[in-house]
This record gives C-alpha cells, sequence and structure tokens, in this order.
C-alpha cells in the first residue's frame, strides 16, 4: 500500500488521537444527527421510524437503525413478484414498497406494492430504450419518497414525480431533451435528494438542482456526471453535498454552486458509481475496475484544501458504497466476474484489510445495527455478526436466482431484494 500526500499539503502520519477521534461515539452521533436533519425536514409525519425512503436510507450512509429481528436459523420468504430488467433498489415508505423494472424493449416500469402483502398497488409507464451496454441494461435508479411524493430519474433523464401512493403524475421534464444536461455513458443513475425545497440530482459535473414543486430548474451544470447519488452533510455551519463526475469527485454548496475542491479520479470507462463516506474530517472513496481507494483529510470550510492520508488498490467497489461501523469498512470488494471478489473488512484510518470472504462473490451487502445483511451473487441473503474477525453468516436463504448486485433494503423487520432479470423478493425477519 503506497502512502502518499496532495500536493498542496504535507501528509502527516495519523496519530493514535486522530483514531481515537474518529472512533469518538458522541461526534458520531452528532454528525449523524446532523445528516437526519438535513435529508428529513419536512418528511411526512406518516412515515414510520425504520422506513427506507431514499438510497442508503434516511442517513444516506447504507446503516439501520431497526435492532429487533430475526438473526438465526431460516426465515420465511413474504411476497415475489417479477418487476423487469434492472438493477435499482427498493425504497419503502408509509406501509408501500417502490421498486423500478424494464421490458426489454422500450419501456421502464415504477412499481408500487404494499410493504407486507406484496400486492400492486400502481405503476408508471415511461418510454426509455434497454440500453444494454455490457450488460443486460434495464433501470438503475431507485425511487425517493419525499412529502408524499416519489420523484424517479430514468437513465435517458426523464425525471418524474407521482403521487407516491396512487401514481398519479404530478409532473415530469426530461434533463436531456429539456435542459441540455449530457447523460452519462451508462445514464442517470443516483437517486434524486431532498433538499429543503429543492431536489439535488447527480446530473452535471457539479450536479442539478430542481424544484420539488414543479420540476423547474434552479441551476445545472451540464457536463456529464458519475454514477452516485448526491451526498448531503454539514461542516462548518455550512450545508454541503460530494457528487461524483466522470473523472472525480466535487464537494459543494449546493445552495450556491461554489466547489470547495475536486479529487480527481479516474477510472477505466470513467465510472465513479459508490458514495464517499464521510467521517469527522475524513473523507473515504474508493471504485472499481481496478482504481482502488483513498482517505482524504479535510478540515472544512476555511481550512484550504484536502490532503491525501493514504490510497491503495486494496479495497474497489465497482457498484456499491462501504458501509462504515466502528472505524471499520464493510464491503463487495473487486469486480464482477473475477474470481478474487468477495465481502471484505478493513480499518479505515490504517487502510489495513483485516479480512476478506469471497463466498459472495459479486454480491451486495447493507448494515442493520450490529450485523451485516449480504446477499451473494447468487441470490443467497444472509445475515452475519459484524466482526473485524471474519465473515459468519448466522442466517441463510436462497431468495431470488443470481445474478444480483442490488443492495438489500431492511424496512420494519421486512428484507427487500431483486436481481437483474427482476425477481423481486421480500424476507420476512419480524420476531
Amino acid at each position: 500500500m503506497q502512502r502518499s500526500c496532495h500536493k498542496r499539503d504535507t501528509c502527516e502520519k495519523t496519530s493514535c488521537d486522530e483514531l481515537s477521534d474518529v472512533m469518538n461515539l458522541t461526534h458520531k452521533f452528532s454528525n449523524n444527527l446532523k445528516l437526519a436533519l438535513l435529508i428529513l425536514t419536512a418528511m411526512p409525519l406518516g412515515l414510520q421510524a425504520d422506513d427506507w425512503p431514499i438510497f442508503r436510507g434516511p442517513n444516506q450512509n447504507g446503516i439501520s437503525t431497526e435492532t429487533d429481528f430475526i438473526t438465526e436459523g431460516t426465515p420465511k420468504i413474504l411476497w415475489k413478484a417479477v418487476v423487469g430488467l434492472g438493477h435499482s433498489s427498493f425504497t419503502v415508505a408509509d406501509g408501500l414498497a417502490y421498486v423500478t423494472g424494464h421490458d426489454g424493449e422500450n419501456a421502464g416500469t415504477v412499481f408500487c406494492f404494499d410493504a407486507v402483502s406484496g400486492s400492486e398497488k400502481w405503476k408508471y409507464e415511461y418510454e426509455n430504450p434497454l440500453d444494454p451496454n455490457s450488460y443486460a441494461g434495464g433501470t438503475t435508479g431507485a425511487v425517493t419518497i419525499h412529502n408524499g411524493v416519489a420523484y424517479h430519474l430514468a437513465r435517458r433523464g426523464l425525471l418524474s414525480a407521482l403521487d407516491a401512493k396512487t401514481g398519479e403524475l404530478k409532473w415530469k421534464t426530461h434533463l436531456q431533451k429539456d435542459h441540455e444536461i449530457k447523460g452519462p455513458t451508462w445514464g442517470f443513475t443516483g437517486a434524486p435528494v431532498p433538499m429543503g425545497e429543492n431536489l439535488l440530482l447527480a446530473a452535471g459535473e457539479a450536479g442539478t438542482i430542481v424544484k420539488m414543486a414543479d420540476g423547474s430548474i434552479v441551476s445545472k451544470t451540464k457536463k456529464e456526471a458519475g454514477y452516485s447519488t448526491p451526498y448531503l452533510f454539514e461542516k462548518g455551519g455550512e450545508k454541503l453535498a460530494l457528487v461524483s463526475y466522470k473523472t472525480g469527485y466535487k464537494c459543494i454548496v449546493p445552495a450556491t454552486g461554489k466547489v470547495y475542491w475536486e479529487a480527481k479520479w479516474m477510472t477505466r470507462y470513467g465510472v465513479n458509481a459508490t458514495e464517499p463516506i464521510v467521517s469527522g474530517d475524513y473523507i473515504f472513496i474508493s471504485t472499481g475496475y481496478g482504481k482502488g481507494a483513498t482517505l482524504l483529510k479535510w478540515g472544512g470550510p476555511g481550512t484550504g484544501d484536502y490532503e491525501e492520508v493514504w490510497k491503495s488498490r486494496d479495497m474497489k467497489n465497482q457498484m456499491n458504497a462501504a458501509v462504515l461501523v466502528d472505524g471499520f469498512l464493510y464491503a463487495i470488494d473487486g469486480n464482477e466476474r473475477h474470481p478474487e471478489t468477495g465481502i471484505k473488512c478493513m480499518e479505515m484510518v490504517s487502510g489495513k484489510t483485516k479480512w476478506i470472504d469471497k463466498s459472495t462473490a459479486h454480491g451486495a451487502m447493507t448494515v442493520a445495527g450490529k450485523h451485516l445483511l449480504v446477499v451473494t451473487e447468487k441470490g443467497k441473503f444472509q445475515i452475519a455478526p459484524v466482526s473485524t474477525e471474519g465473515y459468519k453468516p448466522t442466517l441463510e436463504i436462497q431468495s431470488v436466482p443470481g445474478k444480483v448486485w442490488t443492495v438489500p433494503v431492511l424496512a420494519n423487520g421486512i428484507v427487500y431484494l431483486r436481481n437483474e432479470n427482476g425477481h423481486v423478493a421480500a424476507i420476512d425477519l419480524r420476531k
């Protein structure tokens, strides 16, 4: 592993005190609370405490706060459905579950199911080519639920606002056709992020902002975006966001468009698909295609540029971002179809790998409480304790056929999964 410094700063060896700061529980709670307030301001009162209304959850960190669920044995599958081609994950709010799929010809669909029974409540179809490109094609971006409205950004750039309960179209606009915002090679993928009365979109090299009320443009950038969902955080009293673009990541002030810094990060094919992780002054970035990971350190507005703490190819997150628990990163490391790919644990501050388990192949994972919720690439759903000692599942069930690259979602005791061909399953973990 090679350690290096940003050209404008001198890299200093991380001290034990800094490691302690990162893992300080009070500090982490404060950061999570600020992020929750940023995203959940004006969130509808009907939402249940353990809903999952946005990609990577209410705190955008891939961690569910649920703890009272089955972690051993063999659970039952509540319901199954087929929604069509794609890799978009579920979102769940107010008793309803949302996911998207493609018919394999020229139409994408947003589906809404009863979260418990699986009965279809409504669906919204829109025109969009299949667009296969080194994979089967289909839908990729998750639906975002906010204040009773379902927002969806399709791969070609159609942004739709739908009544979350009925599916009635409130408004729509097309980023490429109406606003000349260039689409990424594999299509728009990041989920819309609520921000006050606006939505922050993964569109353009520094994001695009539209009004929730009618979809009109507040501000835009036109060059090619990355594939991650914008990540909101607060530092130095300012509301900031990290957005990806084709050749790197930027730290922006969404309200003004100011760019505090940009980290050049060019992967093969120009794919930056994962969300950064922020913990204290540290920012972790990792992508696939052999690129690897880096840990940056930034004191916030008024402190100048970031410094690079370390850079390594020991963690390579191709499709989904890592999850940070007590100073350690858990993630699927490696590219799909690569024999060395598997779930890995790494200490964030040092960049040292603790373990890797290749049995999952290029599956996906999330965290709930002190447990890893994992789906293998072949569709086996597993639960294992969060541990720096190794991966030891205590629960397993075959959920859907492979291939599975999509993160499982836990909401109100039920896990929702899907595969590439659109087979979805809801697994009952309620006690």
